[in-house]
């Protein structure tokens, strides 16, 4: 243990297992804290009940424009406060992935890449006038899809979403209509 030590010691190097090697990727950094989670089943079959879809080659999303009051502040500084609190509202997100789509390795595998694919685009909904729920379902086909194109599906999605948000908004509509 003394001479690994003594290695890295010498070549100046420390082994961290938390560290992240930002030389090997050009992947874009983000963030997708807890406060930024949408948890309890009665605001996820609100979404399905009551909210939008958009459905996507390897994913279905659906998404509600919510009252600011009925989603509490979040408890957070900095920029994760940033992140999930807008001038007037905030974006919570959820995933639901049916045991219908595989087994457990394969359900994870399906929510760890799409939340991932959500923590490089959350930024895109950041500055919105209204607070949004979101959940999203992943298809089969995600697992085999490459992880550039979970991405754009994502941002696609974002980009409907707040461009529907933003007009409802304007129309003077406090919810969106379910389709």
């Amino acid at each position: 243990m003394a001479i690994l030590e003594a290695e890295r010691a010498e070549n100046g190097r420390s082994r961290n297992a938390n560290a992240v090697d930002d030389s090997v990727s050009d992947t874009p950094k983000g963030d997708f804290p807890k406060t930024a989670h949408l948890l309890k089943r009665p605001d996820f079959l609100r979404v399905y009940q009551q909210g939008r879809r958009h459905f996507s080659g390897n994913m279905t999303v659906f998404y509600l424009r919510s009252q600011t009051e009925a989603a509490p502040e979040p408890k957070l500084a900095g920029a994760a406060a940033d992140l999930c609190t807008h001038a007037k509202g905030r974006v919570r997100i959820g995933f639901t992935v049916s045991k219908a789509l595989g087994g457990s390795v394969e359900r994870n595998r399906m929510r760890r890449r799409t939340r991932e694919a959500v923590r490089h685009c959350l930024r895109m909904l950041d500055g919105m006038n209204t607070a949004v729920d979101i959940v999203i379902n992943p298809k089969k086909s995600l697992l085999v899809a490459r992880f550039p194109q979970i991405s754009q599906e994502v941002e696609r999605a974002f980009r409907v979403i707040r461009q529907n948000c933003d007009a409802g908004q304007s129309n003077g509509k406090l919810e969106a209509r379910r389709v």
